[in-house]
């Protein structure tokens, strides 16, 4: 009998993942492709497909929900099926998935779908590819690579079904891509205002509602973290847990329906959020417009929330509206692929990387952080701005630990680096996306101001104010730029380091930019350390640690222009850090 390699791809990413306003699209659009690609899994299991990736450790990490999160390639081995017949199946399977989370939302919301445009679009939806080619177990590794490049070209030859558009219908707000479904917002019944909270004009596609309002037969919505609430979280640490009484019942005297109350269950919830398991909109005044409109409240509701806030706030400040992005990706990880010798050791290397996934989830809520997405060795994940320095250090490390077995196999360094960008929770969800992604690519390559730094094994921090233009820093892990970074946001927290001192050292780089290399050296800083002794700290001085921080760091205008940077990115760290010190910057 012959044997195959075959392999599958689910889709969209773009439409289940990346398209987002709320926290709400982006969490359950991850949960969605991953159940769509399990499903898929499932069946060509049944069909008597031998699974490579995902390598399932028994027969229930492929059932529904189960913690297993499977990633949208497929691969499996076939000894006595065939392909073609497996490959319909499992698009088969994909399908019915799909369907049945979108019929439950058409029956349980069709007060506000239009049903001619539903069903124009909910059979268009998934996109499914698949590539096989006969193998021999002795000649797997060149298989396996022929095997990928198949399937690429075959993902190259998209189908496209014949537009359907409808003149006159908006496109929906998070991509653009299809008509809305949504009838006009008069004809709505009360109920699904506040289950839809769409901004003024925002419209929906068929996955748009899909991802805002599905839930469990017979059960209620999930409640996911938002980024406020994650911004909010080092300010709520700050807040005496005996003078949070006010605070917690003006918000449960809004209800559920108004403030959501996040799931803070152990099993697949937050309970790192428990001791104020609410919206973060709760804390941050600026959004109370907003939030009126969104959940159709008077200001009239929303007085004793903002008296009990405003009683806070007089003690312990304003908290910071700023969190991290965090996006990490595995290095090497094609090479170590391409290494593998056979079907068995691809199943090991799966499940190692399973196991990362995993634990991943744990180390970003230890974080006070929420895992948005890990699979295998990609990691999304929102971080409160005090921890995210000491997740992204944890997270890197333990994917060493996890895969140290394999880097000696396969004769691979395999590292993870992570893009971190710490930026405004009132930026479009998008946006922030966008950024965390352009921070993990900084960490994998260097740019060109990065002197003498190595491709991957990388940590980059950018940081993107409202106000300001953005300041990226990039260094390998060996160096301990992470651990830099801390030390100078406890510095600059605690007063011992002026926050604006980096400006004056970014004009010294300046003028010393053109000074010869045999010259510059001595005379950069001597300069730089008059600067840092001329201000005088309002906290315990450091100025030992300063001088020989400057002594091993600064050698030209280009590393004084780093430490700048470094102190700017420690800088906005350290307002998450005062507002638990007791300080102002």
């Amino acid at each position: 009998m012959t044997a195959y390699l075959l392999a599958l791809t689910v889709g969209p990413v773009q439409e289940f993942i990346s398209a987002a306003r709320r926290t709400r699209d982006l969490w359950f659009g991850s949960y969605l492709l991953s159940e769509i690609s399990k499903a898929t899994a499932k069946s060509v299991r049944d069909h008597g497909g031998a699974l490579i990736f995902p390598a399932p450790r028994n027969s229930t990490d492929l059932d529904p929900d189960s913690r297993l999160n499977v990633a949208n390639i497929i691969v499996a081995e076939l000894k006595e099926s065939d392909p073609a017949t497996v490959a319909r199946a499992a698009k088969a399977a994909a399908q019915a998935h799909w369907r049945s989370f979108a019929d439950r939302v058409f029956r349980n919301n069709q007060g506000v779908i239009q049903p001619e445009i539903w069903n124009d679009q909910v059979d268009d939806v998934i996109e499914f590819y698949a590539a096989w080619r006969v193998y021999s177990p002795q000649t797997y590794q060149p298989d396996r690579a022929a095997l990928m490049r198949l399937l690429a070209a075959r993902k190259r030859c998209r189908d496209f079904l014949p537009a359907r558009g409808r003149p006159g219908i908006p496109k929906s707000s998070l991509d653009g891509l299809r008509e809305s479904v949504l009838r006009p917002s008069r004809e709505w019944p009360a109920q699904s205002i506040g289950r839809l909270r769409l901004a003024e004009g925002e419209q929906l596609d068929v996955v748009g509602v899909v991802k805002r309002v599905w839930v469990q037969e017979g059960g209620s919505a999930p409640r996911y973290p938002s980024v406020a609430r994650v911004a909010a979280d080092p300010w709520l640490r700050s807040v005496d847990a005996s003078r949070m009484g006010p605070l917690l019942k003006a918000c449960r005297n809004l209800g559920n329906e108004v403030l959501y109350e996040i799931d803070t269950s152990e099993e697949c919830g937050s309970p790192q959020y428990a001791a104020f398991p609410f919206e973060g909109t709760a804390v941050f005044r600026s959004r109370y417009l907003e939030f009126q409109r969104e959940a159709q409240v008077s200001p009239e509701d929303l007085k004793p929330l903002a008296r009990s806030l405003a009683d806070l706030t007089c003690v312990f400040g304003e908290p910071s509206p700023y969190l991290g992005v965090l996006v990490a990706d595995g290095d090497r990880m094609g090479q170590a692929l391409c290494a593998l010798q056979s079907p068995d050791a691809h199943r090991e290397f799966s499940r190692a990387l399973a196991d990362f996934a995993g634990e991943a989830r744990q180390i970003v809520n230890v974080h006070s952080g929420v895992l948005v997405y890990a699979g295998g060795d990609d990691v999304l994940a929102l971080v409160p701005m005090d921890r995210c320095i000491a997740c992204s250090r944890s997270l890197r490390d333990r994917f060493s630990e996890s895969l140290a077995i394999w880097s000696a196999k396969t004769r691979t360094n395999l590292t993870l680096s992570v893009g971190l960008a710490i930026a405004h929770f009132m930026e479009p969800l998008e946006d922030l996306l966008q950024y965390g992604r352009a921070a993990e690519k900084h960490a994998k390559g260097p740019r060109l101001d990065d002197s003498e730094q190595k491709q991957r094994d990388g940590f980059a921090v950018h940081v993107l104010k409202r106000g300001g233009g953005p300041v990226a820093v990039r260094a390998n892990w060996s160096t301990q730029l992470d651990r830099r970074l801390q030390d100078l946001a406890k510095w600059v927290a605690s007063c011992a380091i002026p926050g604006g001192v980096a400006y004056e050292l970014r004009k010294i780089a300046d003028l010393y930019q053109s000074w010869p290399l045999d010259t510059v050296k001595e005379a950069i800083q001597t300069d730089t350390l008059s600067v840092m002794k001329g201000k005088q700290p309002r906290g315990a001085s450091r100025m030992d640690h300063i001088e020989t921080l400057i002594r091993e760091r600064v050698t030209g205008a280009d590393s004084l222009r780093g430490l700048a940077n470094e102190l700017l990115v420690a800088r906005q760290l350290a307002t998450a850090l005062s507002t638990q010190l007791g300080e102002s910057l």
